[in-house]
């Protein structure tokens, strides 16, 4: 590779043109896999909040509100210590987050999205004092489109309402059994898109959904499903490119169709795979990880692209005998896992999950119990890397 560096480099000195012809190449050839992609940034910073009750309900009362507001970062949460001091003893109802977001006037061709991993324990998301969307649940994240409500070029108010307090219509109904912890207690997302993507407001997930079956040494079949969306108000022409990279960065599969995107809502495509000799993902001592691209390409260039891992295994109980993965025998021994720490409640950051994860990983344990709601998508994704088991629970 050195040689053919130099080689090159020479060839360019002895020969303008030629170098005037390389570059026009280059150039091409970035226009071609030039990507338009997805911006994902993080929203955690500005805020500022106030915890109170409106007597009239209305998100119009948080101009004239009198009192000042507290500084605040995400993740945050009212309840780190209160809460901890013993039940009927916190803070439970409504508390106001607000944040000034200035808007490039080049996201007007976009489509903006705002995304909360989790906020406890019921939520209402305005901006520019109109109402753009509701969520009840505390653990689950939600996606709100935000494009129509924006002005673009000018300071936009972003203003989230929290609620934690108990009602019988959101599990958990009460805060007998473990207490939800309110405020907006994990990160934000600006998510930023073309008018054609894959999609952003299915439940937050990912819009990439890979399932496996048969999976055995010698082969598995792969389906990756990929959600699109299109906000134009006609159809657009676009290519949906489904690709299986190695952990390496090998590409092992790949599927391409050509797709006449209707403004018809969310539609769903499924490109089939069969992996031969597959590395199979082995728990802890062998977490190997392939990873998933689905890539939305219009004219030549890359308008979207979602990653998703995958670890290939094939997993089973057999009766009297126990967990066997990939047909060996695995033993399941672990902890039970809650995500709040003393003082900070459930307003955890990735430093924290880690810490957790570490003591964890030093007591040789195989299984996460993670009790009783869905936690971090970093957790997740780090017990996907570590080869750590692990399932939710109620019970």
């Amino acid at each position: 590779m050195v040689n053919l560096h130099h080689q090159l480099l020479m060839i360019l000195k002895k020969n303008k043109e030629m170098k005037k012809k390389i570059l026009s190449i280059c150039l091409g050839l970035l226009a071609t896999v030039g990507t338009n992609a997805r911006e994902v940034k993080s929203f955690c910073d500005g805020w500022e909040f106030q915890r109170g009750k409106y007597p009239d309900e209305t998100i119009l009362a948080t101009a004239k509100w009198d009192g000042k507001w507290q500084p605040v970062s995400i993740p945050h949460t009212w309840n780190n210590k209160d809460m901890q001091s013993g039940y009927d003893r916190f803070y439970q109802g409504e508390a106001y987050y607000r944040k000034q977001f200035d808007c490039p006037t080049e996201l007007k061709s976009k489509r903006v999205f705002l995304r909360f991993e989790g906020v406890g324990a019921c939520a209402k998301v305005y901006v520019n004092k109109r109402m753009l969307g509701t969520h009840k649940g505390a653990y689950s994240a939600f996606a709100i489109e935000i494009s129509e409500a924006l002005k673009y070029g000018e300071v936009n108010e972003i203003v989230v309402l929290a609620n934690n307090e108990q009602r019988p219509d959101v599990i958990p109904v009460n805060h007998r059994l473990f207490g939800v912890y309110g405020g907006i207690y994990r990160p934000v997302q600006l998510i930023v898109t073309e008018k054609s993507n894959i999609t952003v407001t299915d439940n937050a997930s990912p819009g990439v959904y890979v399932s496996q079956t048969n999976v055995t040494k010698k082969s598995a079949d792969i389906s990756v499903n990929v959600k699109l969306d299109n906000a134009d108000l006609h159809a657009t022409s676009v290519s949906l490119e489904t690709v299986i990279y190695t952990q390496e960065g090998k590409q092992v599969a790949k599927n391409v169709k050509e797709i006449n995107l209707t403004p018809q809502g969310s539609q769903p495509f499924t490109a089939d795979f069969r992996l031969k000799n597959p590395h199979l993902w082995q728990g802890r001592e062998d977490p190997y990880l392939y990873k998933v691209v689905a890539r939305l390409v219009k004219d030549g260039k890359t308008i979207d692209e979602v990653v998703q891992p995958l670890g290939v295994r094939h997993y089973e109980m057999v009766a009297g005998k126990g967990f066997y993965l990939n047909g060996e025998k695995y033993p399941m021994y672990g902890v039970c896992r809650h995500q709040d720490y003393l003082g900070l409640g459930s307003a955890l950051t990735n430093k924290h999950h880690d810490n957790d994860l570490a003591d964890i990983m030093e007591i040789g344990a195989t299984t996460v119990r993670f009790a009783h709601y869905q936690q971090s998508d970093y957790l997740y994704s780090r017990c996907d890397s570590f080869g750590q088991r692990f399932h939710s629970s109620t019970k």
